[in-house]
C-alpha cells in the first residue's frame, strides 16, 4: 500500500552501535528518490541491520528508548502500541488503526497481532517523523516506521548466531543465500527466541514474561535485461504465557483512591487467570516487481498477510475468589494489497506517481471471565446489591424452613461467567498519488505531492448471552421447585425484587446492547481525503542545508469494538516543520534540527471508562479529542576518529489538548495529552584492532522524562510518578555490547547486556478495578548473554 520506504546503503563495516553510520554513506529514498539524507527535508532515523544485532534487539520494542519521541509498549505481546511525537493509539480492537504505520519491505503491516513481529535477516530500520502519507499513504498521520530486510545476492553466503543468556534464554540464527543460475538467487533465514521468564508465579509455580518465537523468511530474486522481480515469504510463530500483571493493592480489595495503592515492584506475582497465554502465528507473501520503460520506472507491489493471535490474562492480580477477572483476545486477520508505482525524470523535474489498492477482513472475539463471587463485588461496588450471595442465603434459608435438604445445601457462589462480543469488520481503501520534486536552481528545491483516498468498511457487533453453565443449571432447578414464587409468597422478596434477581442473573454484565444479542448489529460508511504537502528545501552551501514544510495526514474513521454502533470521524493532522541539516567535514560531525508545530483532530484513542451503577466492569472504549503541541528534533553524529563514534539525539514536545472531554466527565481543554516533555539518547562506540582480530564496543543510553498528568490520569492512577507506585515517572535503558571478530572475520564473540542498570518500570491498569484490585505491568529486568556468531 506504501510507495518505496526508506532505503540505507551502508558502509562496507557497520558500525556496532545504533545510529552511529557516517552521514555520507546513507542513502535514503523517503521520497521516493535516492538522496543522502542529509539532502532529504523530512526528520528521519535510521538504524542498520548489523547496529540491531549487535545491540541484540530482537524487535521494534527493544529500540523505541533510543529514538527520541518514539515510545511502543509491548506488555501484550499480540496488542502493542505505538506512539510517535505523542501521537498514536493504546486500542487493541479491529474497529480502529493506528496512526503510526509500520511498513516491511514497502507492505502495511496492519494492525495489533500483525504489526510487531520479531527482527529476521533485517537490513535496516528507518523512522520517519510527522505526516507521510502522501508517499507511505495508510494510516502514516503521525509518520512512518520502515522495516527493510536483506534481498537475494548473486554470491554464496552463510551464517549463524547463538545467544545464551539470563533466564535460560536462548537465541539462534542462520542464514544460507545461494545463487541459482546467472539470473536467480535464493535466500533463506530462520531465527528461534526462547526464555523461561523472569517471574515466578506463585499460583502455580509457573514462570511468566518469557518469550517463545520461531520465524522462517524466505525470497527469490530473478533480473535480468533490466527488469527484477523478488518473491518472498514470512512465516512466524510465538507462543508464550501471558503477560504478568502485579497488584498494587497489596492483593486486597481496595476501592480506595490512588493514594492508597502500593509498590507493585514490592508484590508477589499471583495471577490465577485460565487460560493464561499468548500466542502468534504469521504467513506473509510479498512481490515486488520492477521494470525500466522509456520514460519512466514501472514498480509493483502485491502482498498478503495473514495471521491469528491469542490474548489471555490476568486482570486481578490476586487469588481472592472475591477478586477474580480474566479476559481474552482472539483475533484472525488477512490483508491484500496493490500498488502501481511510475517513477522518472523529466528535466528539472523528478516525480512519481501511483495507484494502491487494500482489503483487509479482521474477526475479533473479546472475552470477559469472571465468577458468580467476583460479580457480587462488582455489582455491589456499583449498585448496592450483591445478587449470589442474596439467593444462596435465601435458599438456604427456605430449604431449613421447608426442610428441603437440596435448597439447604445449594450455594450459587464460585459459579464461571464468560462473555464475549464478536466483532468482523471488511475494509477497503483506493489510493492515487503524485510527488514532484522542482530543481528550479541548483541550490533551490520544491516539492509539491498530494494523495487521494477513498476507503470504505463495514463492521458487525454480536455479544451472545453470557455463558454459565453450571449457574443456568442451578436456576432451573430453583424454577423447578418454584423457588421465586415461594419467596414471594412468603413476602421474604417483593414480585418485583424477585423479577430483578432473575433478571440480573441471566443478564450480560459487560456486553449488554440488546440490538446484538440475538444476531449480529451491522453498520458501514465511508471517507473521502486529499492530503497535500509543500516542501521548500534550500542549501546554503556544500554541507548545510534548510527547508520548510508543510503537510497534511488523514486516518479513516473506524468504529468502537466494544461500543455497539459507535462511530468515529476521520483523523486529520496539519503539521508544520522548519530545519536545518549539515555536516563539518573537517571534524566528522555531522547534525540535524528541526522545529514542527502539528494540530491533530479526533485523534481516536483507547480510554478505560470507569465502572457505574449501569456498566459494572470497565470498558475499554475509543473516545476522539483534539490536540497540539509544539516540538523541537535534534540529532548529531560525530566521528571522532577511526576508532570513536559518538551519537545524540533529543526530542522536546509540548502537547496539549486543544478540546477534550475524558469519558469521567472530566474537561481537560489546554491540559497535557501525556507524551513527557523531553525524551533523549546518546551513545558511545569503538572498534579497534587487538589480539590479531578486532574489538568492538558500543554504550547506549535512552531517556524518557515523566509523563506529564493531567486531572483525568491522577483521578484514574495511572499517573502517579510522584508516589511509591512510580507510573509515569521518567524511564532509562542502558544497552552495552562488548565483541571480537577473529581477523579473517569468519567468527567472533560477544558480551550484551540489556537494561544494563537493570531499571524496572510501571504502566496501570484500572480494568481490575472494578474489583478493586488494579493492577499493573511491570518491564522486563537485565538480561546478559554470551555470545558466538560465524559465517563464511
Amino acid at each position: 500500500m506504501c510507495s518505496s520506504a526508506v532505503s540505507l546503503a551502508l558502509a562496507s563495516m557497520a558500525a556496532p552501535a545504533a545510529f552511529a553510520q557516517d552521514a555520507q554513506v546513507v542513502v535514503v529514498t523517503a521520497q521516493s528518490r535516492s538522496q543522502q539524507i542529509q539532502n532529504v527535508p523530512i526528520s528521519v532515523q535510521t538504524m542498520s541491520g548489523a547496529a540491531l544485532k549487535d545491540q541484540g534487539a530482537a524487535s521494534l520494542a527493544d529500540i523505541d528508548a533510543f529514538v527520541p519521541g518514539l515510545a511502543i509498549d509491548t506488555s501484550q505481546s499480540t496488542r502493542p502500541s505505538v506512539f510517535l511525537r505523542g501521537v498514536g493509539t493504546e486500542d487493541f480492537g479491529i474497529g480502529t488503526d493506528s496512526p503510526v504505520g509500520i511498513y516491511t519491505d514497502g507492505v502495511y503491516t496492519g494492525k495489533t497481532g500483525g504489526s510487531m513481529l520479531n527482527f529476521n535477516d533485517v537490513k535496516r530500520i528507518e523512522v520517519l517523523k510527522g505526516p507521510q502519507g502522501t508517499l507511505f499513504g495508510r494510516n502514516a498521520a503521525a509518520g512512518a516506521i520502515s522495516i527493510v530486510t536483506n534481498e537475494p545476492v548473486n554470491r554464496n553466503e552463510a551464517s549463524a548466531l547463538v545467544r545464551l543468556g539470563s533466564y535460560g534464554s536462548q537465541h539462534v540464527e542462520a542464514l544460507v543465500n545461494t545463487p541459482l543460475s546467472d539470473a536467480v538467487a535464493l535466500r533463506v533465514s530462520a531465527i528461534s527466541q526462547q526464555d523461561r521468564g523472569w517471574a515466578s508465579n506463585q499460583w502455580n509455580g509457573s514462570h511468566m514474561g518469557d518469550s517463545g518465537d520461531r520465524g522462517l523468511r524466505a525470497a527469490v530474486r530473478w533480473q535480468g535485461n533490466g527488469s527484477s522481480a523478488i518473491l518472498g515469504f514470512e512465516h512466524e510463530v510465538m507462543r508464550e504465557a501471558g503477560p504478568p500483571v502485579f497488584s498494587v493493592t497489596g492483593g486486597k480489595i481496595n476501592f480506595g483512591a490512588p493514594a492508597t495503592w502500593t509498590d507493585p515492584l514490592k508484590q508477589p506475582l499471583i495471577n490465577d487467570a485460565t487460560p493464561n497465554m499468548q500466542s502468534r502465528t504469521f504467513d506473509g507473501v510479498n512481490l515486488r516487481i520492477e521494470h525500466p520503460l522509456s520514460f519512466a520506472t514501472l514498480s509493483s507491489t502485491t502482498a498478503y498477510r495473514h495471521f491469528n493471535s491469542q490474548n489471555w490474562q490476568d486482570n486481578d492480580a490476586g487469588a481472592n475468589p472475591a477478586a477474580y477477572l480474566a479476559t481474552g483476545n482472539v483475533e484472525s486477520n488477512a490483508t491484500w494489497q496493490q500498488e502501481f508505482k511510475l517513477s522518472g525524470q523529466s528535466g528539472a523535474l523528478d516525480w512519481v506517481s501511483g495507484i494502491s489498492a487494500f482489503r483487509e477482513r479482521a474477526t475479533e472475539t473479546e472475552s470477559v471471565d469472571a465468577t458468580t463471587t467476583s460479580l457480587d463485588t462488582i455489582i455491589k461496588a456499583a449498585s448496592g446489591l450483591a445478587p449470589y450471595a442474596t439467593l444462596t442465603q435465601l435458599a438456604q434459608g427456605v430449604g431449613k424452613a421447608t426442610g428441603n435438604s437440596t435448597l439447604q445445601s445449594l450455594s450459587m457462589m464460585g459459579q464461571p461467567w464468560r462473555e464475549a462480543v464478536i466483532d468482523r469488520g471488511d475494509y477497503r481503501a483506493y489510493a492515487i498519488y503524485g510527488d514532484v520534486i522542482w530543481h528550479a536552481t541548483a541550490s533551490t528545491n520544491l516539492t509539491l505531492g498530494g494523495r487521494y483516498t477513498h476507503d470504505q468498511k463495514s463492521f458487525s457487533w454480536y455479544n451472545p448471552v453470557r455463558t454459565a453453565n453450571a449457574l443456568d443449571a442451578q436456576l432451573a432447578a430453583l424454577k423447578q421447585l418454584n423457588f421465586f414464587n415461594t419467596l414471594v409468597a412468603l413476602k421474604q422478596l417483593t414480585a418485583q425484587q424477585a423479577a430483578l434477581l432473575q433478571k440480573v442473573a441471566a443478564s450480560n454484565v459487560e456486553f449488554n446492547n440488546p440490538g446484538s444479542t440475538s444476531a449480529p448489529f451491522a453498520s458501514s460508511r465511508s471517507w473521502n481525503n486529499f492530503s497535500p504537502r509543500v516542501v521548500l528545501d534550500q542549501h546554503l552551501n556544500a554541507d548545510t542545508m534548510v527547508f520548510a514544510s508543510w503537510s497534511k495526514g488523514y486516518q479513516a474513521g473506524g468504529f468502537d469494538a466494544v461500543g455497539v454502533n459507535g462511530h468515529y470521524d476521520e483523523e486529520l493532522v496539519t503539521n508544520l516543520e522548519l530545519g536545518i541539516k549539515g555536516q563539518l567535514k573537517a571534524i566528522g560531525l555531522t547534525y540535524g534540527a528541526s522545529v514542527f508545530r502539528y494540530k491533530y483532530s479526533n485523534l481516536q484513542s483507547l480510554t478505560l471508562v470507569p465502572a457505574s451503577a449501569t456498566t459494572g466492569i470497565p470498558s475499554y472504549q475509543i473516545v476522539n479529542s483534539d490536540q497540539k503541541a509544539t516540538g523541537l528534533d535534534l540529532e548529531a553524529q560525530w566521528k571522532l576518529d577511526r576508532i570513536w563514534r559518538l551519537t545524540g539525539s533529543l526530542e522536546y514536545l509540548d502537547q496539549s489538548y486543544d478540546h477534550y472531554v475524558a469519558p469521567t466527565g472530566v474537561t481537560l481543554d489546554g491540559q497535557p495529552a501525556g507524551a513527557p516533555f523531553l525524551s533523549a539518547a546518546a551513545g558511545i562506540a569503538a572498534r579497534w584492532p587487538v589480539l590479531s582480530g578486532k574489538a568492538d564496543f558500543s554504550l547506549q543510553y535512552g531517556y524518557m522524562g515523566n509523563k506529564r498528568c493531567n486531572d483525568d490520569t491522577r483521578k484514574q492512577g495511572t499517573c502517579l510518578f510522584s508516589n511509591d507506585v512510580g507510573a509515569g515517572k521518567a524511564r532509562e535503558k542502558v544497552d552495552l555490547r562488548l565483541g571480537w571478530t577473529a581477523a579473517s572475520g569468519h567468527w567472533g564473540v560477544g558480551l550484551i547486556a540489556n537494561n544494563l542498570t537493570n531499571k524496572q518500570y510501571v504502566s496501570i491498569s484500572t480494568l481490575g478495578s472494578a474489583t478493586g484490585s488494579p493492577y499493573a505491568y511491570v518491564s522486563k529486568p537485565r538480561v546478559v548473554a554470551l555470545e558466538l556468531h560465524g559465517d563464511l
